[in-house]
């Protein structure tokens, strides 16, 4: 690669044996270098190539030095410990949320996300005890301080890189209308619920399930209760059957979705054993 011009110490732009351009990040890539200087293929960490149709490399020169050497550690980190692999797109969006992180922090802003901490924990423990690492890595590099509410952040980011095609903001929506069902469900019957126990658990994995299905609009199939069975339940649990319409409508009133009876059935069991055991 032949260096061109650097952008900061991280990031610069470079020329391929083919004369097609690419702007390279790296430790130190850009640090020194004078026009027609060679850049090692071993300095280069990722790549986008250079066309005014990528929006993203717009994202990518702007960012300081400071921000693409804690997003590459990061990302590193992540492969290591979970497994997940950054794309372009996926990279770009952490380095952005990196570099903005460290611009509050500088300027004293507190973003409160007023995100569902218990909710998050519980459906992702795996990325967010990765990102608290990721939190205390940053913090030690960058010698800041940041609030709790970033370990959100950056889950929802993990979160994303895992989920097929799935973007930061459909699993934020997942997470609020998990939190506003959850609510439902507590303020309908008058108990708080054991965030701790087996039947919540399974509760919010059904959940969690039905709502990416619906989020992502795929096509459901219902396993075909029997209609007297539904009628049943619903005459055994009335005071649950009609939790469960409020929820209908809570995610009707959300998403456009309505719920089938096969839905609906399920989510009674669920709701009485999580709010009577």
């Amino acid at each position: 690669m032949i260096f061109e011009k650097s952008y900061n110490n991280s990031a610069a732009l470079v020329k391929d044996e083919a004369g097609v351009e690419w702007i390279v990040i790296g430790k130190g890539i850009g640090f020194g270098k004078k026009a027609g200087d060679i850049i090692e293929e071993s300095k280069i960490e990722r790549r986008f190539k250079n066309t005014d149709q990528d929006t993203t490399l717009k994202t990518v020169t702007s960012l300081s030095s400071l921000a693409l050497s804690l997003t590459n550690k990061m990302v590193e980190l992540s492969q290591i410990k979970i497994g997940i692999k950054f794309d372009n797109y996926a990279y770009t969006s952490l380095a952005d949320h990196v570099d903005f992180m460290l611009t509050r922090n500088k300027e004293n802003m507190i973003l409160d996300n007023q995100m569902m901490q218990w909710e998050v924990v519980k459906l992702y423990p795996k990325e967010v005890a990765v990102a608290r690492e990721l939190v205390a890595m940053v913090e030690k590099e960058a010698k800041v301080t940041l609030p709790e509410s970033e370990v959100v952040f950056l889950t929802y980011h993990l979160v994303n890189v895992g989920f097929d095609k799935e973007t930061v903001q459909e699993t934020m929506e997942l997470s609020k209308l998990l939190d506003g069902i959850l609510r439902i469900v507590s303020l309908e019957t008058g108990k708080s619920l054991d965030r701790t126990s087996f039947n919540y658990s399974r509760f919010v994995t059904h959940l969690r399930a039905l709502l990416i299905q619906i989020i992502k609009k795929q096509d459901r199939k219902n396993d075909g209760l029997d209609p007297v069975f539904g009628q049943l339940m619903k005459q055994k649990y009335p005071e649950t059957s009609k939790v469960v319409e409020k929820i209908a409508y809570f995610i009707k009133e959300k998403t456009g979705y309505q719920l089938g009876e096969d839905d609906e059935v399920y989510l009674i069991l669920h709701v009485w054993r999580v709010s009577n055991r």
